[in-house]
């Protein structure tokens, strides 16, 4: 169960982000993911682009105690305030900061994943989610945010994820002005 630091935390970014016309998850989508990390009780997430760290704090937050999330981020900048926020809400031992390029620091992650954030690089969905696949558990569940208004950018991944003989069972949330696809791991 997310911590109350945490939600004053998500509560002060949102206000910020409103303000500032920031692109992050947001209360809608983060409601979906949080009722993903409870149901299939993950432990061990990787999210792929963080800003600044909205999406950490609710991954790490819904998590059980043991849980740990580690977050790639390419600008040195922002992976800084993820760090910075991610302790601010009392999350520091949960969130792991990896500074650089998804497609070079994806293949040198080490353990097994059971719940993937992409939202980066969109016309790398696809690329991203084919390097995890050796790391992901059975059952890992996959969400790639942003598929509704970049839907031409994430086409390949989209194709790849609903393939109806493919390895996943993928379904779209609409959010009305954009939408999060997710997509669970066949066994």
């Amino acid at each position: 169960m997310i911590t109350q630091k945490a939600k004053r935390m998500l509560a002060l970014m949102d206000r910020a982000v409103t303000l500032w016309h920031l692109p992050v998850i947001g209360r809608a989508k983060g409601r979906v993911i949080r009722r993903l990390l409870e149901r299939h009780e993950c432990e061990r997430a990787v999210e792929i682009g963080s800003l600044f760290g909205y999406s950490a704090i609710l991954i790490a937050g819904t998590m059980p105690p043991r849980g740990r999330l580690i977050c790639v981020e390419a600008n040195p900048y922002l992976a800084r305030f993820v760090e910075y926020n991610a302790e601010e809400a009392g999350l520091k031992r949960k969130v792991k900061v990896v500074v650089g390029d998804a497609l070079r620091a994806i293949p040198i992650l080490s353990g097994r994943f059971d719940f993937v954030l992409i939202d980066a690089v969109k016309e790398d969905y696809l690329d991203y989610l084919r390097q995890l696949e050796p790391k992901l558990a059975a059952g890992a569940v996959v969400v790639a945010d942003n598929t509704g208004v970049y839907r031409r950018d994430v086409k390949p991944y989209l194709d790849y994820v609903r393939e109806p003989a493919g390895r996943y069972t993928s379904r779209e949330y609409d959010f009305g002005d954009d939408a999060m696809e997710v997509s669970v791991l066949r066994s």
